[in-house]
């Protein structure tokens, strides 16, 4: 069974979830970790689970079987003791939730994202934003949202639909199991040419893109400069 240790308290109530985990280019991990890294937010929650592999049996990670539960384990950072985890950051200004998330096996997809929702409706979020990419040429970002009134608002700001398909892994499923409960979101797709090999190799310029949407919409100013030359 997934739960939740805090590490402290929420800095601001109803805050907006930024919601970024591994995926296609890597897209989301890069945004969100670049994120804690230059805004500096509070870690206030970590969710731990039986079912996240410390080794995924299937590649990419998002795209899980039920055969193929992954290898438990530990990782070392720096010398340290580290179990895998989603990790839950409080920033003041902008108000945000950000999320570093981690992909449940098949079995504990859904409990994964439950638990997720659970706390942010203890913490007061109404809205989220998902950070993810999509496999076609270009460095638009395109959108997606949970209804009419949020699809307007991003095509306000000039940026459109354009991705239809599957949404794999714990961000679409937070996303849309948010929207039965009543938490309004919005996704940010950036595009990347998908690699083979590896589905996951970082693209930074991905990132940055959605980023800049991001930013733009939330109005908060954030160097740039060093993810040109960002790799995971």
């Amino acid at each position: 069974m997934a739960w939740i240790e805090y590490t402290g308290q929420p800095v601001v109530k109803e805050a907006t979830a930024i919601v970024g985990s591994p995926g296609l280019g890597s897209i989301g991990k890069i945004a969100v970790d670049y994120l804690v890294e230059e805004l500096r937010p509070k870690l206030v929650a970590e969710l731990y689970s039986p079912h996240f592999p410390i080794l995924y049996q299937t590649k990419p990670s998002y795209v899980t079987h039920p055969d193929f539960p992954g290898q438990a384990g530990i990782k070392f950072q720096r010398g340290q003791v580290e179990l895998i985890k989603v990790e839950f950051y409080s920033l003041a200004s902008p108000p945000l939730l950000i999320t570093k998330g981690y992909h449940a096996n098949f079995k504990g997809q859904y409990e994964v994202a439950d638990r997720v929702l659970d706390l942010y409706q203890e913490f007061g979020v109404k809205r989220m934003i998902v950070l993810a990419g999509y496999g076609t040429e270009g460095r638009d970002v395109c959108c997606a949202a949970t209804d009419l009134e949020l699809l307007e608002e991003l095509m306000k700001c000039g940026i459109s639909t354009g991705y239809e398909g599957p949404f794999y892994g714990l961000s679409g499923l937070v996303f849309g199991l948010g929207m039965l409960r009543g938490i309004r979101g919005m996704c940010l797709f950036g595009r990347t040419q998908p690699n083979l090999v590896d589905p996951e190799y970082p693209d930074p310029k991905a990132a940055k893109a959605v980023l800049e949407r991001l930013s733009s919409l939330l109005n908060f100013t954030i160097d740039f400069s060093k993810l040109d030359e960002k790799r995971i």
